[in-house]
C-alpha cells in the first residue's frame, strides 16, 4: 500500500495581486472606450446637425422657386409704416414651414397677426426639431417675461455689421442689413452679386441659456429684450467668439472640431467655419453685394 497524501485543495478565488491587476486592466480599457464612445457620440450629433441645415437649405431654395425671392428676414409694420419692433413679426424660418413638409405648422400660423396673439399661442411653441441642433444648449422652448416661445439653434444672416438698437425702434424706416435676411426684406439670388457660393444665408448658434439669450424660428416678438439677435445674427465677430448680447454664431461641437459654426451657403452647402477665419473674410461671407475677396471660399 502507498502511503496516504493529505488532498490539497484546489484554488478557486483571486490573489489580491490578481484582482489589482484586473481592476488596473479594466481601468485601461475604460480610459481608451469611453472617449471613444464619446466621439462617436458626438460625431453623430454633428452629422444630424449638419443634416438639419441641409433640409433648411433645400427648403430655403425650394421658396425661392415658389416666390422668386428668399422669406423676409421678419416682418414688421405699424400703420403701413416700416417699423421693426412693432410686429406681426413673423421670421424667414416660420415662413419655411409648407417647404419643410410641416404643412400642420403651416397652417396654425395666423400670419395677419401678431406672434403674441391668442390665435398664434400654440404654433408659437411648436416643436420643431429640424430647428433644434442635439448638441444645442437650448431646451424645446424657452420663457421669458412670461411668454413662452420654441427655441432654434440656426439664425439667418443679418449682414456684415450689425444694427443700431436706437433705429430698431424708429418707424417709417426698415432695419436694413447687407445680408440676405433683415427687416422686411426680400432678397432674389439675382441680388446676391458676390455670388451664391461665397454669401453665407444662414449659420449655427448653441444658444447663451445661460444670459437667458436662446434663438427662436418664429420672428421678433415685440417687447422681448433682445429681440432681433435672437432670429438673425452678424458678421460683427467670427463664429466660436464672444458677440453683442447673442448676435454672432458658435456651435455645441466644440469638443469635437473646436470653435466655430456651421453654416449655410448660398448654393446650398453647408461647411465649417473656425474660428480662425479671418474678420474681413467673415464679413465678406456675411454680405450679399460687397465685391469682396473672400479667399479658401
Amino acid at each position: 500500500m502507498h502511503p496516504s497524501t493529505p488532498c490539497r485543495r484546489r484554488r478557486t478565488g483571486l490573489t489580491l495581486v490578481e484582482l489589482v491587476i484586473v481592476i488596473g486592466i479594466i481601468g485601461v480599457l475604460l480610459t481608451l472606450f469611453v472617449p471613444a464612445i464619446q466621439r462617436s457620440r458626438e460625431t453623430a450629433r454633428r452629422v444630424h446637425c449638419q443634416n438639419n441645415l441641409r433640409q433648411l437649405a433645400v427648403a430655403l431654395h425650394n421658396y425661392h422657386d415658389v416666390h422668386t425671392t428668399l422669406s423676409s428676414g421678419w416682418t414688421g409694420v405699424a400703420e403701413g409704416r416700416p417699423a421693426a419692433l412693432a410686429g406681426p413679426g413673423w421670421g424667414w424660418a416660420c415662413q419655411l414651414l409648407p417647404q419643410l413638409d410641416n404643412w400642420r405648422g403651416g397652417t396654425m400660423v395666423r400670419f395677419d397677426r401678431p406672434i403674441m396673439s391668442v390665435s398664434n399661442q400654440q404654433v408659437r411653441t411648436f416643436d420643431m426639431p429640424v430647428f433644434r441642433c442635439p448638441s444645442g444648449r437650448s431646451e424645446p422652448t424657452w420663457l421669458i417675461s412670461g411668454l413662452s416661445i420654441a427655441s432654434s439653434n440656426y439664425v439667418g444672416a443679418f449682414g456684415s455689421q450689425g444694427w443700431d438698437d436706437t433705429a430698431a425702434q424708429q418707424v417709417g424706416r426698415p432695419l436694413a442689413g447687407d445680408g440676405v435676411f433683415f427687416h422686411n426684406s426680400s432678397t432674389k439670388f439675382s441680388d446676391i452679386a458676390d455670388g451664391l457660393s461665397n454669401t453665407v444665408l444662414v449659420g449655427e448658434r448653441a444658444g447663451e441659456v445661460g444670459r437667458n439669450l436662446p434663438s427662436t424660428w418664429v420672428g421678433v416678438v415685440p417687447g422681448l429684450d433682445n429681440a432681433v439677435a435672437r432670429v438673425v445674427g452678424t458678421g460683427e465677430t467670427v463664429p466660436g467668439t464672444w458677440s453683442r448680447p447673442g448676435r454672432g454664431f458658435d456651435s455645441g461641437h466644440v469638443a469635437g472640431i473646436g470653435a466655430g459654426a456651421h453654416v449655410i451657403f448660398g448654393d446650398g452647402r453647408v461647411e465649417f467655419v473656425s474660428d480662425r477665419i479671418t474678420a474681413a473674410v467673415f464679413r465678406a461671407l456675411m454680405s450679399r453685394a460687397g465685391s469682396e475677396l473672400t479667399p479658401g471660399y
